[in-house]
């Protein structure tokens, strides 16, 4: 993994934290809110694994409810690398995460609630170390469009968004685009099975190759306004990782 690569595959996987209960913590976001005047906490220990080198992260994401149809969310923690190698880029190092605001605003709902529309921004402050790698010292900018459709109680959620790397210069060489696709299935009152297949793709050759990201399973309501989630995934791409987790315990007031 290179230099450029750790900081922005850290960024993909924390800065896409979703910011609503049903569907957190899928990296492919819907189209509800947070309700007016309530707060979400998700709090989560993330993990990627690449070759002999492996990033985690304790991310938090609070999520206050301004309008009925928009929120402002806010992502930060603090990640660690071990590695493998002796050099900045590989070797051990931890550091806070970048700071990333992430306000949502529900556009559109239709056909009896059945469908769904919203856009989100994403603002990322570079916080994080650039000198150890885990940063990239730069800030970024994107937006994602939301659509959500429920068949019964299934939900689908579609998402499209634009990234803007280094957002301080006019070169689109290094931006990227998003694409996700998730399901998510009730199996009774308290348990949801979650799945979703993403893939970040560069604006131009020069801004490296695709990858694509599997992840799945089961999210649990523990009581009224509590909810522990737990995914694996892996991903297919040059250099990309061969395993990644996320647990995660929302709260909701």
């Amino acid at each position: 993994m290179n230099r450029r690569a750790a900081p922005l595959l850290a960024f993909w996987l924390v800065a896409f934290v979703p910011a609503a209960l049903a569907v957190s913590p899928l990296v492919t976001d819907d189209a509800d809110t947070t309700p007016a005047g309530q707060l979400q906490i998700n709090s989560d220990f993330q993990f990627l694994r690449t070759g002999a080198t492996t990033i985690y992260s304790t991310p938090i994401n609070p999520v206050v409810g301004l309008l009925p149809s928009l929120e402002l969310g806010a992502i930060f923690g603090y990640q660690w690398r071990q590695g493998s190698g002796s050099t900045p880029d590989t070797g051990d190092a931890d550091t806070v995460t970048d700071f990333v605001l992430a306000p949502k605003f529900r556009f559109w709902e239709g056909f009896d609630n059945k469908l769904k529309i919203a856009g989100r921004i994403d603002l990322k402050l570079p916080t994080a170390s650039d000198r150890h790698g885990l940063g990239t010292g730069d800030p970024d900018a994107g937006f994602v469009g939301v659509a959500t459709f429920n068949v019964g109680k299934t939900g689908l959620d579609f998402n499209a968004g634009y990234y803007a790397i280094d957002i301080s210069r006019t070169d689109p060489d290094n931006d990227r685009w998003f694409i996700g696709q998730s399901i998510r299935q009730p199996i009774n009152e308290n348990w949801k099975f979650l799945a979703e297949v993403f893939a970040i793709l560069p604006n131009t050759a020069a801004g490296g190759r695709a990858t694509v990201y599997f992840s799945g399973g089961p999210q649990w309501v523990v009581g009224k306004n509590f909810t522990l989630s737990a995914l694996l995934g892996t991903a297919a791409g040059h250099k990309s990782p061969d395993f990644t987790g996320t647990i995660e315990l929302t709260c909701q007031f």
